[in-house]
């Protein structure tokens, strides 16, 4: 039998599973396997970032977008704990990765050597896989194992690979062959469709809590929601599966969500969970409501509101279903109602998004960016203001994506979301926007857009303070504090990285700037400076929300001897009453 190097035997299996890109840092633990990637680099490309975290988020982002594994790799230590933030990410968001970590040599394993760390303990809570490689021999069949059950279990596999080790020579051969992860659908039960179906028949105010398992179920979820005239409300991470455009969109739920949403779910006497397992109950309705629940994956049924009737299943087969299943309704007084509600709701956003003020208006910057977006375009979002702003204000449509670190909520992500983006799909648009606390955590990564040559659109909010914070702590009732950021000229910096930059600091400046922005050829950052000021207030504001504002305002005067400036008063009565 003909031999190989471990290392080659490891990326031929990664060929075999079509992964044609890894994000990464080579370096002494890990460097055995840049060497073999570095033989395969028309098949494979490397993708070198600056940080190690990157690499993960980047990954992550990937498979959001793609469905594909993301894969990253650095060296063991110090290069491993960095690369955390992104794996928690996957983790959270259920997407599956493969991360391959160096280590020390076999030799002097467990000698307290340099860079030594138990690997495997600091993975064992955010992997679902997680080995490390003892024998040579085994590594191609590891390796297979690990993509799969990252596949199957919707999670990070980790390999722990000594530096020694790929470099033996074995006597596995890995055949070239196409391997393809397909998932197994449960059979949806007709007897869960009758029930539901009676459910729908008799209820007069549903409402649809869709989430990012109705991806795939775009088209089934409107047509449902025409055939039975039912508003859909989504989870955060779930905008755009229905166009925010749609008669029967209410936007998205909880505390950067919208109005109409809080109080179409307060007022539904049915709800239909679709394809998430949202966790802010204080949101839902009173318990006593009914409800239909559709997942995949059955521990989610009844996990966050009991289930009258559980549906286990693809979304899109069960939605098929259901419409199958029930009677078209021609008219429905609660979705009209509603519709109401949310006209109402738009027509405050536009007045927003007219403001020509300086400082600029967040809102108004939002309103550029969708003069200049295509209609695919990617938007890979920060969390923090950024998250609130582009939530309520982008008007997506069935063919963009929106990538965001939903359940972790990890600050840097729109960076890295941005390089997954461009590597995925090189001819599609790609913006991302974050603030500049966000942003400042990983705009080392910039260089490796322009390296790459990958044309993105930075927008950074640039506010010089955690804005987001400031406003928690103000909910808080508690004064304002270690929040201020010193300010940076992200667009010289841009260009010290051979992209282009533009400085915008009053609201003339900004249509020029993203004009410029949109027809350039190299990755552009537009470093804005927005008002300290505008409030991300909630869609709707509840009574702990406006009591902990009171006694804010109250602790401001009486300790720091000053009033607040607060949000104008008109828009906090919209909001609360």
């Amino acid at each position: 039998m003909s031999k190989m190097k471990a290392s080659t035997a490891l990326v031929n299996v990664l060929k075999n599973w079509d992964i044609d890109h890894v994000y990464g840092i080579p370096g002494d633990s890990i460097d055995t396997v840049v060497d073999a990637l570095r033989k395969e680099q028309d098949t494979i490309k490397f993708i070198h970032v600056r940080h190690e975290e990157v690499a993960t988020l980047a990954a992550s982002s990937y498979t959001k977008l793609t469905g594909k594994i993301g894969v990253a790799l650095a060296i063991g230590g110090p290069g491993a704990i960095h690369m955390l933030n992104g794996m928690y990410d996957a983790k959270m968001d259920n997407v599956p990765m493969l991360v391959l970590a160096g280590q020390v040599p076999t030799s002097v394993a467990n000698t307290k050597y340099f860079q030594e760390v138990d690997l495997p303990t600091l993975f064992s809570d955010v992997a679902v896989f997680n080995k490390q490689i003892e024998d040579a021999e085994t590594l191609p069949d590891i390796v297979d194992e690990a993509i799969r059950t990252a596949y199957e279990k919707k999670g990070v596999a980790v390999l722990t690979i000594p530096n020694d080790i790929p470099l033996t020579e074995i006597n596995h051969t890995v055949a070239a062959k196409q391997e393809v992860f397909q998932q197994v659908k449960p059979e949806i039960s007709t007897e869960s469709i009758a029930q539901a179906a009676e459910l729908i028949k008799s209820a007069k105010n549903p409402v649809i809590l869709a989430g990012v398992g109705t991806k795939h179920a775009k088209e089934a979820l409107v047509q449902f929601s025409g055939h039975t005239k039912t508003p859909v409300i989504i989870s955060l991470p779930a905008k755009g599966i229905m166009p925010d455009d749609h008669p029967n969109f209410l936007g998205n739920l909880g505390k950067i969500g919208t109005k109409p949403a809080y109080e179409a779910m307060q007022d539904a006497d049915l709800l239909l969970m679709i394809g998430n397992d949202y966790p802010y109950t204080d949101y839902l309705p009173q318990e006593s409501v009914k409800s239909i629940q559709i997942d995949i994956d059955p521990a989610k049924i009844g996990h966050r509101f009991p289930a009258t009737v559980g549906i286990v299943g693809d979304a899109k087969e069960a939605l098929t279903a259901l419409i199958e299943a029930t009677d078209y309704i021609a008219t429905r007084a609660f979705l009209e109602a509603s519709q109401e509600n949310m006209a109402n709701w738009w027509k405050w956003l536009r007045e927003d998004e007219a403001k020509t003020t300086t400082p600029i208006a967040p809102e108004a910057v939002m309103a550029q960016v969708q003069k200049i977006a295509d209609k695919d375009t990617i938007f890979s979002i920060d969390v923090g203001t950024s998250t609130v702003w582009s939530t309520r204000y982008l008007h997506l449509g069935p063919h963009n994506d929106f990538l965001i670190s939903a359940w972790l909520g990890t600050m840097g992500c729109a960076l890295p979301g941005a390089i997954a983006a461009k590597q995925a799909f090189p001819d599609r648009q790609v913006i991302a926007i974050t603030g500049d606390g966000g942003f400042s955590m990983v705009m080392q990564d910039f260089v490796t857009a322009v390296g790459y040559k990958m044309p993105m659109i930075v927008i950074v909010l640039n506010n010089k303070e955690l804005s987001f914070i400031k406003y928690e702590q103000q909910s808080a009732g508690e004064l304002n504090y270690a929040i201020d950021l010193p300010d940076i000229n992200y667009a010289q910096f841009a260009e010290s990285c051979g992209g282009l930059g533009f400085r915008v600091e009053t609201f003339d400046e900004l249509e020029p700037a993203f004009k410029a922005a949109r027809n350039a050829s190299l990755p552009v950052i537009i470093d804005i400076a927005v008002d300290s000021n505008a409030a991300p207030l909630p869609g709707k504001i509840v009574m702990d929300e406006a009591l902990g504002y009171t006694k804010f305002e109250i602790r401001s005067i009486t300790e720091d001897h000053r009033f607040s400036k607060m949000p104008p008063l008109k828009t906090i009565i919209r909001r609360f009453f």
